[in-house]
């Protein structure tokens, strides 16, 4: 009962947080103006990000220069496309549900890096690689900042710039033989990971309970 009622409090600890800290940003937001499309600026943040679960914006600083905007605006399009904002959003509220768990920290921490890493990559995908330095650049601008969405689970924005720079400088299209051996250990991990091991000695004991109920049910019906 004791453990139950710590789970439940921090629980709804985060939860409350959580909702708190969305709403303040919304209302913070609610002073940016409309550029276009579902693009806002913003002269109170340092830092661009993605607001929203239902229609998703993207909020950028009011600092940044046209070059440095289509870059930010690709990277964040790309988490829209990708439906991040619902991946994390749901990830969220697992590690609300495990907060007790400083794996399942550690597991959403390591998918949010993976997910701006990946959409650098993207970027870079989409608009050759000849920009690696200017957008390393861009970002090493944009991280003098402090992040304004730290504790709202629907709204993320740009992290770790050190190792995103580095990933950047370094990135090389992956040869196809290494996507597909990849998947392969992925789908195997997964399919380990998510199976129960067999075990013998369980199997025996059922066997034997189904045996005995069987003889007793003869032994009663004679």
């Amino acid at each position: 009962s004791l453990g139950s009622a710590i789970w439940i409090t921090g629980l709804v600890v985060l939860l409350i947080y959580s909702i708190y800290t969305t709403l303040r940003l919304s209302k913070n937001l609610k002073c940016a103006t409309h550029l276009y499309g579902n693009i806002y600026e913003i002269d109170t943040i340092k830092t661009p990000f993605v607001f929203g679960l239902v229609s998703p914006k993207i909020y950028l600083p009011n600092n940044l220069s046209k070059t440095e905007e289509s870059y930010i605006i690709k990277h964040e399009e790309t988490h829209i496309n990708r439906k991040d904002y619902i991946i994390k959003f749901a990830a969220f509220l697992i590690v609300s549900i495990h907060w007790f768990n400083p794996i399942v920290w550690l597991a959403f921490y390591l998918m949010s890096e993976d997910m701006e890493l990946s959409c650098d990559e993207s970027v870079i995908k989409g608009m050759s690689y000849g920009i690696k330095r200017d957008y390393s650049n861009s970002l090493l601008s944009l991280s003098v900042g402090k992040r304004i969405v730290g504790g709202s689970p629907i709204a993320f924005g740009e992290n770790n710039t050190k190792g995103r720079i580095k990933n950047i400088l370094n990135y090389k299209k992956p040869k196809f033989w290494v996507i597909i051996v990849t998947t392969i250990v992925i789908i195997v991990l997964a399919v380990g990971l998510l199976s129960n091991p067999y075990n013998k000695e369980n199997i025996d004991k059922i066997e034997e309970a189904n045996e005995n109920k069987i003889v007793e049910d003869l032994a009663w019906e004679y």
